[in-house]
């Protein structure tokens, strides 16, 4: 491992006065931060770009603007062909026959018309840089940069497990947790190029008494409420396997809150939800404030992806001092470290036995505070905000 792209050697905090100290004569360095998504869409691709740029925007190092392709405070939008506009209206008919196919040719007209309408946005702010999370997008404003002689850097934040061949093309990778630097390396991508720089996340408790929130949720003082936070589908976050399990527990006090945004698994997913736990299970697309008051009304939170990048929601149950379940993998193992566990969730009965033994038996206050506190010094936003805003700066052509 080359050591000096390791987290703690390259994360540790620096003074809020001594990275601002150089900014002086410069002018601000131009940071365009683009999702395609933002405003018509609540996944994590989304969210983490809003937040960095809530954090980022008054650095005084920064001109840092907002382009999203829905109505988003504080953005600039984009003219585009959302996906979801596509999916209920022209191409609906087409989508009854190949779900799959269809929502990925639609998201890639959105990226496409995206980065299309974004062009006269780019021609008249004439950024430095240009930060995104979506790669097929990237390539597009890529291309027509290099037709158009556009001068600015695009930087690609690796939060979809992109491999090496995939990033290769971008003039700076952000990667959010080792392994994929790792393998970006060993591919023969220069380490100059990228740097290992998670995404930092916030959890703000509610001030309201546990029990109303609770309420709020229509959970009932003696009833166990399971939270899961993500988008809703199969292949990745298999909600279905939490549903099951959830049914295998045979409880009828044990409740589900599924926080995310839809795709094309979801009809399915919520048909077997309502099969399997009737009205235990509510599907809710909920701004951040609203994820963390779930948060705080749940009992234990729950993410079943066998192969994760990251996952700031993960954090986030951390820091709300919730009892995980998850299956070890790099994302996971990078967050919550020695307290991952060692549940393996490919199995059949795996998580319902983990879940009953979070309940039966619950880690101490001692333990979530433990836990909550080894993530926050991992994931401090002004650690880290500090390490991005710093990158950005050596980026200036």
């Amino acid at each position: 491992m080359d050591s000096s792209n390791t987290f703690s050697d390259r994360f540790k905090a620096t003074p809020a006065s001594q990275s601002c100290s150089h900014a002086g004569s410069l002018a601000p360095v131009k940071l365009a931060m683009v999702s395609c998504g933002l405003g018509n869409v609540n996944r994590g691709f989304e969210v983490s770009t809003a937040r960095w740029y809530s954090a980022l925007k008054n650095d005084q190092r920064l001109d840092v603007r907002l382009f999203a392709g829905g109505n988003f405070p504080d953005s600039t939008w984009v003219a585009n062909l959302p996906r979801d506009f596509l999916l209920r209206w022209p191409l609906y008919i087409a989508s009854l026959f190949n779900k799959k196919h269809v929502w990925e040719f639609a998201y890639g007209a959105e990226m496409v018309t995206f980065a299309i309408g974004l062009l006269p946005h780019m021609i008249s702010y004439r950024p430095d840089v240009v930060w995104t999370k979506e790669a097929p997008f990237g390539y597009v404003l890529i291309f027509f940069r290099d037709l158009l002689r556009l001068k600015f850097k695009v930087v690609i934040a690796n939060g979809g497990g992109f491999k090496p061949n995939t990033v290769k093309l971008f003039d700076y990778v952000q990667h959010l947790q080792p392994s994929s630097y790792e393998a970006a390396l060993s591919f023969g991508i220069p380490k100059e190029r990228m740097q290992v720089l998670p995404h930092f996340a916030r959890y703000v408790q509610p001030d309201a008494p546990r029990e109303e929130v609770r309420r709020e949720f229509g959970l009932a003082p003696d009833e166990y409420a399971v939270v899961a936070v993500s988008a809703w589908n199969r292949h990745h976050k298999r909600i279905d396997y939490i549903i099951n399990e959830v049914a295998r527990m045979n409880d009828p006090k044990v409740k589900v809150i599924m926080c995310g945004h839809p795709e094309p698994d979801t009809p399915g997913l919520k048909e077997l939800g309502k099969k399997l736990l009737g009205d235990r299970i509510q599907w809710l697309t909920l701004p951040a404030e609203g994820v963390h008051r779930a948060l705080y009304a749940a009992d234990a939170y729950v993410i079943a992806s066998i192969d994760e990048v990251f996952g700031a929601a993960t954090i986030e149950a951390a820091l709300a001092e919730k009892p995980i379940a998850c299956h070890p993998n790099a994302g996971t193992n990078y967050i919550l470290g020695e307290f991952v566990g060692n549940t393996d969730l490919t199995k059949d009965g795996a998580l319902a036995a983990r879940l009953n033994q979070i309940r039966n038996e619950p880690p101490s206050k001692e333990k979530l505070r433990e836990i909550r506190d080894s993530v926050n010094s991992k994931f401090s936003e002004e650690v880290l905000c500090g390490r991005f805003a710093d990158a950005v700066v050596s980026l200036r052509g």
